[in-house]
């Protein structure tokens, strides 16, 4: 029972911690890219995770300091999952039960708003963005806006006598390895094209083909590049509108 006890503890005061991370990563996801949470186990991970459950804790015994001082405008307990921690806490089992268990969902909800507006504020300054992003950043960056897109350029591993196989297309979504470097990337509206290799310089040869959708993995690959590229709002002569790119 005492270790069944000290695992419910430390379960209740890490869950902020967790909340709070997965909520400041939350804040820098992007159309083409779902920010990852270090992992438990790993060094940032831990020291994320307990500057977050130190940080909420602290914020919501203050902010339950100053419901104390406040007339209850329902006879419930206070939202108090601290109850935990005292040996008789003078509720009854239901009172204690709501006390334990409301207490936990604000302090949830404390903790995800606490971890969000964390990674909101580390947004707005721009020269922070590699912590969501990596050695990405300022490309991803470049690419926010509904007007925008990200195209890449793959060079596959595929031979054919001195020609590479090549792709280009829209990046849809972009995975990333422990170290944010593109790992697997998913492209829609896809063209290959052949790389040729002579002693002047790299040649590209078109295909004319169209691939809708393509998932190339980084073991696929020899490299990949990526371009930004912006919807501009005027016509040219032809009636079209033409992208600019934005990098």
């Amino acid at each position: 029972m005492g270790l069944t006890l000290v695992a419910i503890l430390t379960a209740a005061l890490l869950l902020p911690g967790i909340v709070a991370a997965r909520a400041f990563y939350l804040a820098g996801n992007t159309r083409e890219i779902d920010v990852p949470v270090p992992a438990l186990s790993t060094p940032e991970g831990i020291a994320l995770v307990g500057t977050f459950s130190v940080a909420v804790h602290t914020l919501y015994v203050i902010l339950l300091w100053s419901a104390a001082t406040l007339p209850a405008l329902v006879p419930l307990p206070a939202a108090n999952p601290y109850l935990l921690f005292t040996e008789t806490s003078g509720l009854s089992a239901l009172d204690a039960a709501w006390a334990l268990f409301s207490g936990l969902l604000l302090l949830s909800l404390t903790a995800a708003c606490t971890g969000w507006l964390a990674g909101k504020s580390l947004m707005l300054r721009g020269n922070r963005a590699h912590v969501f992003y990596g050695p990405l950043a300022d490309v991803i960056r470049s690419a926010e806006g509904d007007d925008k897109f990200i195209t890449a350029y793959v060079v596959t591993k595929i031979a054919e006598g001195k020609r590479l196989v090549g792709y280009e297309g829209t990046v849809d979504s972009l995975h990333r390895d422990a170290e944010r470097y593109p790992a697997k990337v998913v492209l829609r509206d896809v063209v290959p094209f052949y790389l040729e290799l002579t002693e002047e310089a790299p040649r590209r040869i078109e295909t004319n083909q169209l691939i809708d959708w393509l998932v190339v993995s980084s073991e696929d690959w020899h490299n990949i590049a990526f371009r930004v590229f912006q919807f501009v709002d005027e016509d040219d002569e032809d009636g079209e509108v033409p992208l600019r790119s934005a990098t």
